[in-house]
């Protein structure tokens, strides 16, 4: 051929389909790995976010539960740190309950059982409402506590340092007696009428009628003065600075209604519990406290009465509760006083006075200087 011609070389026409079908075959296959590959990221994707969710909702829940024990513990707490001394009067196997609202609805149901004379059983159940009722979680806590409370070491109506005389119309018993109208209190054996040091006189005019149960003066805890300012877990100086009521040589009685007791220096509480009396005070048991002498001609109490000097008690008195005086005690005119009388000089008692020796009265007495402690327990850890 010359050299300007050109000679063009035709494919056949089976050949060149197939180079199309097989063009078309390759790009088709893209497609779908595209495809597969964006299933396959879905699901993981999915399956991730499932998982995060399912995360989210385990962390929540264990946060509402570590808060619903926060709010249980503190609930507790509260209720033993408040401790009212109600509860100290309650009997074996009562319950006192109540609620207590922490914040943002979150709330602590707490019970008090009293199981014996010291010990009770504070269980809280604390609730958590998650911002919705369908995610409310409670947990539940318990605590052993003890009271201590204060005691006497020589058991009689009247323990007296120094001479004793009993004359006149007086009666003193040791028989354990309950105050009139007075209910709740757990039985105490009976103890001696009057018991005197043993180093002091002892004059009693008309034993049989006017020392039931018998008066003796070989105690020798009478003739230590510890015994008059040692009372179990209390002295008398500690006595003394929780005194919430000053003695300013008028007549005592109670203030209140029938639900409400107006705290003055004259109101010693309602030693009553019929016939025209202020139901309001019958469970405020006040310590009054007298710096030196002190002279009362009638009214009516409750509580513990503390003298630092002379207590000379004239006219229509009546005390329920515990009488401590530093120096010397006289009685004369018509008195009523269940519970105790201990006093560090002489005593001179005449005169319609009866004294009636009442467990009952000096518990409740102290009822209200008992706090509540934790018993000792075995650590424990949560499993689940």
């Amino acid at each position: 051929m010359s050299g300007d011609q050109v000679t063009h070389t035709t494919r056949p026409a089976r050949l060149r389909g197939c180079g199309r079908r097989k063009s078309r075959a390759r790009r088709g296959s893209a497609l779908v790995l595209v495809l597969v590959a964006m299933i396959v990221l879905t699901f993981l994707s999915t399956g991730a976010i499932m998982g995060s969710m399912e995360e989210l909702r385990v962390a929540h829940n264990q946060q509402q539960e570590q808060r619903a024990l926060a709010v249980a513990e503190y609930g507790l707490n509260q209720q033993v740190a408040n401790w009212t001394s109600i509860r100290n009067q309650m009997a074996n196997g009562a319950i006192d309950s109540g609620k207590v609202v922490v914040a943002d609805g979150d709330t602590a149901s707490v019970s008090v059982m009293r199981l014996n004379s010291r010990s009770f059983l504070v269980v809280s159940v604390g609730r958590t409402k998650g911002g919705s009722s369908r995610l409310e979680t409670q947990r539940q806590v318990s605590m052993l506590v003890s009271i201590s409370t204060a005691s006497l070491k020589s058991a009689a109506t009247i323990t007296s340092f120094g001479a004793t005389s009993i004359k006149g119309s007086a009666n003193i018993t040791g028989v354990n007696t309950l105050p009139p109208g007075w209910s709740g209190c757990t039985s105490s054996n009976d103890t001696l009428a009057v018991s005197v040091n043993p180093a002091s006189t002892l004059s009693v005019q008309k034993p049989a009628s006017q020392a039931v149960n018998g008066s003796s003066n070989s105690d020798p805890n009478t003739g230590n003065l510890s015994t008059y300012n040692t009372f179990g877990t209390e002295t008398w100086a500690s006595l003394v600075a929780k005194a919430n009521v000053t003695a300013n040589g008028a007549n005592p009685s109670p203030s209140g209604t029938s639900t409400t007791c107006t705290m003055t220096t004259t109101n010693w509480g309602e030693s009553l519990r019929s016939g025209g009396y202020i139901a309001g005070c019958t469970n405020y048991y006040p310590i009054v406290y007298a710096s030196g002498a002190l002279s009362v001609n009638g009214g009516r109490g409750q509580g513990v009465l503390i003298v630092n000097g002379d207590l000379t008690i004239n006219g229509n008195f009546a005390y329920d509760g515990l009488i401590l005086v530093k120096g010397n005690f006289k009685a004369n005119g018509t008195l009523n006083v269940f519970g105790a009388v201990m006093v560090q000089g002489t005593t001179d008692i005449l005169g319609n006075a009866n004294f009636s020796y009442s467990s009952c009265a000096v518990t409740n007495a102290f009822a209200g200087l008992s706090t509540p402690s934790r018993t000792k327990q075995r650590s424990w850890a949560q499993m689940y």
